[in-house]
């Protein structure tokens, strides 16, 4: 069986336990992991993320599942824990990431900049503890300097990007490990897709870094201009 046959007769089988008669699903090339979807009645159809075209077929029905849940309960999708440990798996990041950084448009795909080396950055928190382990981990200046979005990550991939505006030997060594540490802890707090990103409990893990209110005052002038 075609993947393109597979993954439509796994949400046309799941659907049908949600009411669900007709049900179109493919797999799509986007970057982030997301599925979109159009609904009309009993008819739905589906554009899946094909970073789960190597899923199994079990893993592939949980997916399904959470999306109709989804749907149905209007509420944020839960992941079953063979899914998300798929999600997590080592076979996971080596087949998917080199899809994900091709598909990314704004990277440098070097950890080293003109001014701060981000990689040496994130071997220093490491050193202090403040971290326990990125070694797997791609880190990345952007191309743009972007001064209201700082740093991102994709907690799937592993990838952690810094904003290019912090390579400057205008901006100290500590605000641009403070950025890299916040993404950081993402990658170590994982997936959990109940959890708030930036909870009360992350936020508590963040002041752990020594200079984080010096930071956070510099990062407001970047994005001021100043």
């Amino acid at each position: 069986m075609g993947e393109g046959q597979r993954i439509e007769d796994t949400f046309q089988t799941v659907g049908s336990n949600y009411g669900y008669e007709l049900v179109k699903a493919q797999f799509r090339p986007f970057k982030e992991f997301k599925t979109t979807w159009e609904r009309c009645g009993a008819q739905a159809d589906f554009k899946v993320t094909d970073y789960l075209q190597a899923a199994s077929d079990v893993v592939l029905e949980d997916f399904a599942h959470c999306i109709f849940k989804r749907i149905q309960k209007r509420r944020r999708e839960v992941y079953t824990d063979r899914l998300r440990d798929w999600l997590r798996s080592q076979e996971f990041v080596s087949r998917n990431r080199p899809l994900y950084l091709d598909r990314s448009r704004n990277l440098r795909m070097s950890s080293k900049g003109e001014s701060h080396d981000l990689q040496a950055m994130a071997e220093h928190l490491r050193s202090q503890g403040l971290i326990a382990d990125c070694q797997d981990a791609y880190i990345s200046w952007t191309d743009r300097p972007n001064r209201f979005r700082m740093g991102y990550c994709s907690l799937l991939m592993r990838v952690v990007a810094i904003s290019s505006v912090l390579d400057s030997v205008k901006v100290p060594d500590f605000v641009t490990e403070y950025v890299l540490y916040h993404e950081l802890l993402h990658l170590e707090w994982g997936i959990d897709s109940l959890r708030s990103q930036h909870d009360v409990a992350f936020r508590r893990a963040e002041r752990m870094y020594p200079r984080w209110r010096e930071s956070e005052d510099w990062l407001k002038r970047i994005a001021s201009g100043r």
